[in-house]
């Protein structure tokens, strides 16, 4: 009996400090608030890169190389991802990030919906949505064009305005987030948007770009295209039987559900693109 009851003892021993082991050498599961905050103290000091999928690959390597798991790693992206739709602060300094590259992983050529839907038009004045280093509203400057464009992005803000200066044309590149951005009413001749993250499918903000547009104006998109019920899809993608809903009051001009090379990432991605008249 006694050689029963130690070696009960000693099972019960070893069980309790394999446990304890295991729960010291466990990672513990962050908040999805932990997991942020430790993104952004990454992201500050992460090397310059040429767009958002770089960044989140070189941080899911990093996570592993600090002890994650591969499961774990691939929560922690997930939930970056998720939280980076809507939270702007990281938006800013990812794309100070980006702005910053040497080797860009972007167009940094005018947009060929836009040249194509501009030419021969009467230049008035044009809202560039999310102006970036400027591709698009340079463009639009050269061609006669009175153009604003606003982003959040101090690079990008600071690159814009070189941009124009070197061409020779007068631009009103303004460092603003969409929300705090005034849209005005009966503004705009045309608005460009193009890959950009705000909710261009919502009710509330086509009637927000509809108060801001004259009439017999027109509005230029193009993105990726992506069912909302996507869990991977990009940040910035658009759904393209939403967008149609969402517009279907407005004359379209031209529509294309297509696979074709991307101004961002410069692969071949699925598209969406559409130009569309804001009726008188």
């Amino acid at each position: 009996m006694a050689s029963r009851s130690t070696y009960f003892r000693l099972l019960a021993v070893v069980t309790f400090v394999c446990a304890l082991t295991f729960s010291l050498g466990a990672r513990a599961q962050p908040s999805d608030e932990a997991i942020w905050k430790n993104f952004m103290e990454w992201l500050n000091k992460a090397p310059p890169v040429d767009g958002p999928r770089i960044l989140f690959e070189l941080y899911y390597k990093d996570l592993i190389a600090s002890g994650a798991s591969e499961s774990e790693a691939t929560r922690e992206i997930a939930v970056v991802r998720q939280m980076h739709r809507q939270r702007l602060d990281g938006w800013r300094v990812m794309f100070n990030n980006i702005y910053k590259t040497t080797k860009p992983g972007f167009a940094t050529q005018p947009n060929a919906l836009l040249v194509s839907t501009v030419e021969g038009r009467k230049p008035g004045r044009a809202l560039d949505v999310g102006i970036g280093q400027g591709r698009n509203s340079v463009f639009l400057a050269l061609k006669g064009w009175d153009v604003t464009g606003f982003d959040m992005s101090d690079e990008g803000i600071a690159t814009a305005r070189k941009n124009a200066e070197s061409a020779g044309v007068k631009l009103n590149a303004i460092r603003e987030t969409e929300d705090a951005f005034d849209y005005g009413t009966g503004r705009w001749d045309l608005i460009v948007f193009m890959y950009e993250p705000f909710p261009v499918t919502s009710a509330a903000y086509v009637d927000r770009l509809r108060q801001s547009m004259r009439p017999s104006s027109i509005i230029v998109i193009e993105s990726f295209g992506e069912e909302e019920e996507v869990n991977s899809r990009p940040s910035t993608a658009i759904d393209p039987g939403r967008l149609l809903t969402a517009f279907r009051d407005f004359r379209l001009l031209h529509y294309q559900d297509v696979v074709a090379k991307a101004d961002w990432g410069l692969d071949e991605r699925r598209l969406v693109r559409m130009v569309a008249e804001r009726p008188q």
